[in-house]
């Protein structure tokens, strides 16, 4: 009987084991997973939340509503304020300007596109009403929150983020994924004082979690910040490529995927062990 067990145990674990690395093969993998992962840590922006979903909605809903632009057309004033975001984007992935810079250039560069003149003053109360009206457009998805609740029972979930800590927060609660990742595992880098590619931003979690690098993987949207960099300082990753770029020779992530869901066979196929308490 106990040899009986004792095969079908072994079996059912080459088994998982074949699984796993078929899993890996077909999502551009590597077998470095092998190492036990203890802390997955996710991007927010176009990873748990999406631009997308309430970007323009928001945005549109602060035109018409801000002193300084309520008499202006918003549909237009959008166009504007979106060719400006893209540009700004790129200063700030480069990181030629900081976030600060770039939630306020991105108000003074469309006014003044749009033949207005205004002051940092009005970009910052632009910027602060922008937010406090864009909560209301996120709403929970339940797929992502069904795997991150999922993905909880094996394993520790946390939130690297580059943002201001209010944000950031509101963001996770908008969502509701505030309750089901633990506060001690939000990394925000406004808390921190280092943004994400900076080494530092990771040596940080590694010093708060007491994890050793190899332990930790990090999930996200940008290959500079949630792939290149993490793995730079000894983290793993998994990089969600949405919009199929080409993916760089090195340095390489455990998986390239295009869904989050994408994680439930990468993650949760192989494991044998019971959830954590």
């Amino acid at each position: 009987m106990f040899k009986n067990k004792c095969c079908m145990y072994l079996s059912r674990r080459i088994e998982l084991e074949k699984i796993f690395r078929k899993t890996l093969s077909s999502h551009n993998g590597w077998e470095s997973i092998m190492y036990p992962i203890k802390l997955v840590l996710f991007d927010l922006d176009d990873t748990l939340l999406h631009f997308a979903d309430y970007w323009e909605n928001s945005v549109k809903d602060a035109f018409r509503n801000h002193f300084f632009t309520s008499e202006m057309n918003s549909n237009d004033l959008f166009d504007v304020f979106s060719n400006v975001e893209q540009f700004l984007v790129k200063k700030l992935d480069s990181k030629q300007i900081s976030f600060d810079e770039y939630r306020t250039k991105r108000f003074l560069y469309s006014m003044d596109q749009m033949g207005k003149t205004t002051d940092v003053e009005t970009a910052i109360n632009f910027e602060m009403f922008y937010q406090s009206i864009s909560k209301k457009h996120m709403k929970p998805n339940v797929m992502i929150n069904k795997i991150i609740k999922d993905l909880s029972n094996y394993y520790q979930i946390g939130v690297l983020t580059n943002g201001s800590k209010g944000w950031q927060n509101d963001k996770l609660e908008a969502i509701g994924l505030d309750g089901i990742i633990p506060k001690e595992y939000v990394f925000i880098s406004e808390v921190i004082g280092y943004e994400k590619p900076s080494p530092e931003i990771y040596h940080h979690v590694l010093s708060m979690t007491s994890l050793p690098p190899e332990q930790v993987l990090v999930v996200g949207d940008s290959w500079t910040n949630d792939v290149a960099a993490p793995i730079q300082e000894g983290l793993k990753a998994i990089w969600l490529n949405k919009k199929n770029y080409q993916v760089p020779q090195e340095p390489r992530p455990l998986a390239v995927i295009t869904e989050i869901e994408e994680l439930r066979a990468i993650l949760l196929s192989h494991i044998d062990d019971s959830p954590l308490d």
